[in-house]
């Protein structure tokens, strides 16, 4: 790939970071929950007991980061941590009945929010977007 090309494709991931940035804003009771925190939420209800190191490693993101964020979450009531018995310092974390109700009260704004996105793309175009992305991030 030439260096016009890299360029290019950094950029647009970056603008395309910027437009979801842009359009997505969940308020709840307690405030604003930012992406990060709803993927967090996402995550653990879709894989209940995973742990914070899993996260770090999924969300590509430095531990204290992830941290902060799991701490947030668990003082408004969204998550919950089990300490694992066999190793004291890692936690199986789960969403709690208020965090699964949030999440479902957020489905319709993100799949909204997806379609806006792919809006200008062919069906055949977003499988092969959301396969792209799939394959990068993996």
């Amino acid at each position: 790939m030439d260096k016009n090309t890299t360029r290019n494709v950094c950029r647009h991931v970056y603008l395309l970071n910027e437009k979801i940035n842009h359009l997505s804003e969940f308020k709840t009771s307690e405030g604003k929950l930012n992406r990060e925190q709803l993927y967090i939420m996402e995550m653990v209800s879709e894989t209940p007991g995973l742990t914070q190191k899993e996260l770090v490693d999924r969300l590509k993101k430095k531990q204290t980061s992830v941290s902060r964020t799991i701490q947030r979450m668990t003082d408004r009531g969204y998550l919950i941590k089990n300490q694992n018995h066999a190793d004291m310092r890692a936690s199986a974390l789960e969403v709690t009945d208020k965090g699964e109700a949030l999440l479902e009260s957020f489905e319709a704004p993100i799949t909204q929010l997806t379609a806006l996105i792919l809006k200008d793309l062919s069906p055949e175009e977003q499988k092969s977007f959301t396969s792209i992305l799939q394959k990068i991030h993996l």
